[in-house]
């Protein structure tokens, strides 16, 4: 009975077999390649969050010149502006592709700072005015971000392709003029409020970044792209002393932020070269 069994089975795979065999061969269709350089091109907006910073105070009399104390810059803002971005990269496969990338954006800066002398009434100051003075100051930034970065290219939904970045590199941070004007609603009418400015300086500082966003074919080579990245700009240089410091031996750098934050939404195209 096994043997019937097993003749059977064998007449019905070997034609089967057969008829695979003899089969017509069918080509697969070319898939094309993956890999290559591209240019590329984005525009967005930028809208930086508050940071912190500190500031050095000049004492200008006679026999204690010098630095007396460090104090906090209570509010650095940054407005939200317009930024734009070239770049130029390498699609190594379907997932993995990498490019570098310089952008810029130029934003208006308000601060806001304590009077230090105001809220102090000891022996070394001596000055017990009220608590409610501050600077009211107004300036510019010039942000310029040098990244490399890498992505990973998620599975395509109805012709989108979502995607995860990451980026290191650096900001080269240039401050304008720094208008400030004493707000002292308390002071006397015979007190002479505080109008000054300093210079701003530029520094370089390192950048880190995250990206998400997702791309569309628009043809074979070009791509469109829409996403967001966040941007943090590590702490520098800032402002300089303002001219009566100056004049009284102060040199160097007095203001500083401690960094900050930029939320950036962004659209641009890419271009495949290959």
């Amino acid at each position: 009975m096994n043997a019937i069994l097993a003749l059977g089975l064998a007449t019905l795979i070997i034609p089967a077999h057969a008829a695979d065999l003899d089969a017509p061969f069918v080509e697969l269709p070319e898939i094309g390649a993956t890999s290559g350089w591209y240019l590329r091109g984005d525009v967005g907006y930028s809208r930086p969050q508050e940071a912190k910073g500190e500031w050095d105070f000049w004492n200008q009399f006679a026999g204690v010149q010098g630095i007396d104390d460090t104090y906090r810059f209570d509010s650095l803002k940054l407005r939200g502006s317009a930024s734009v971005s070239i770049g130029v990269g390498y699609q190594f496969n379907e997932q993995l592709r990498s490019d570098v990338t310089l952008d810029f954006f130029h934003s208006k800066f308000a601060g806001k700072t304590e009077c230090p002398l105001m809220i102090k009434s000891d022996a070394a100051h001596s000055l017990p005015f009220p608590s409610d003075c501050h600077y009211n100051d107004g300036s510019t930034a010039s942000v310029w971000t040098a990244m490399a970065n890498t992505y990973v290219d998620l599975m395509p939904l109805d012709g989108f392709r979502p995607y995860l970045g990451a980026g290191v590199g650096a900001a080269y941070v240039k401050y304008g003029t720094m208008y400030a004007q004493e707000v002292c609603p308390r002071c006397s009418a015979t007190y002479t409020r505080y109008t000054g400015q300093q210079e701003g300086v530029g520094s370089v500082r390192p950048a880190l970044a995250l990206m998400v966003g997702t791309t569309y074919d628009l043809s074979d080579r070009l791509k469109l792209d829409a996403g967001y990245r966040f941007l943090h700009v590590f702490g520098g240089d800032a402002f300089e002393y303002d001219s009566a410091d100056q004049a009284n031996g102060a040199s160097g750098i007095q203001i500083r932020d401690q960094g900050f934050n930029v939320h950036q939404i962004r659209t641009g195209l890419r271009y495949a070269l290959n």
